[in-house]
C-alpha cells in the first residue's frame, strides 16, 4: 500500500491516481464492500477529509475506479495500432484487450467486481454509461464497414457489436478464472476473425 509522511503533499491528480490505486487493491483483497472510506484513507495514511477533497463521496471513488479500468482498456484500443479500415480496427482491438488482459490479470477481477455489486452501491446506471461507450465503440466500426462497403448491409449492428464483445467478457472470465487450456492469442483472433468472415460481402 502507499503511505506518505502527514508533511508531504501532492498534486492533484497524483493525489487521486493514488485514491484509484488505493481503492483497487483493497478491492482485490476482499470484494468492493471491503473499499471503505476508512479502509483507503488508512491505506494512504491521509485523513477522510483529504479523502473528500478530492472526491465528493464514496460513491464518487468508485465509479472512478471503475471508469479509470475500462478507459486503460479504451486507451489501448485506441492508441494500439491506428487502423483506416473497419476489420482491421476490430482485429487491433482485440488483440489490444488480449494483450492488456494477459499484462494485468488484475483488471477482469476488478472488472467484475464492479459488474456484480450489489443494487445498495447505486452505480448500475453510471456503469452501465460507461460500458456503452466501449460497446459504441464497436458498433461505430461496424457501421463504418458497412458505409465503406466492407461488410454486409443488411447487419444488425447491435447483434455484431455484442457477438465481438462476448469474446472479449469470456476472456476476462477466463483470466479471472485462472481457466487451464487458456486461449492462445492465436486462437483468440481466430475467433474475431469467424466473426469478420460472416459479416464482410
Amino acid at each position: 500500500m502507499l503511505r506518505e509522511g502527514k508533511k508531504r503533499r501532492f498534486k492533484p491528480e497524483v493525489r487521486k491516481a493514488q485514491i484509484i490505486e488505493a481503492t483497487k487493491e483493497l478491492i482485490l483483497e476482499n470484494g468492493l464492500a471491503w473499499a471503505s472510506v476508512i479502509r483507503i484513507s488508512n491505506a494512504l495514511g491521509i485523513s477522510q477529509a483529504t479523502l473528500y477533497y478530492h472526491f465528493k463521496s464514496r460513491r464518487d471513488i468508485l465509479l472512478t475506479t471503475f471508469s479509470s479500468i475500462v478507459n486503460d482498456l479504451i486507451h489501448k484500443v485506441i492508441t494500439s495500432r491506428p487502423a483506416e479500415r473497419a476489420d482491421d480496427f476490430i482485429r487491433n482491438a482485440a488483440r489490444a484487450v488480449y494483450e492488456l488482459t494477459i499484462a494485468d490479470p488484475r483488471q477482469p477481477r476488478l472488472f467484475f467486481e464492479f459488474l456484480c455489486a450489489p443494487p445498495t452501491e447505486d452505480m448500475r446506471e453510471e456503469i452501465q454509461k460507461i460500458l456503452s461507450v466501449a460497446i459504441g465503440m464497436i458498433e461505430e466500426a461496424v457501421k463504418r464497414g458497412i458505409r465503406s462497403g466492407l461488410f454486409r448491409e443488411d447487419l444488425d449492428v447491435t447483434v455484431v457489436a455484442w457477438e465481438i464483445a462476448s469474446l472479449g467478457i469470456a476472456l476476462n472470465i477466463g483470466i479471472m478464472l485462472e481457466m487451464p487450456n487458456f486461449l492462445s492469442l492465436e486462437q483468440a483472433l481466430g475467433a474475431v476473425e469467424t466473426i469478420l468472415q460472416t459479416i464482410k460481402k
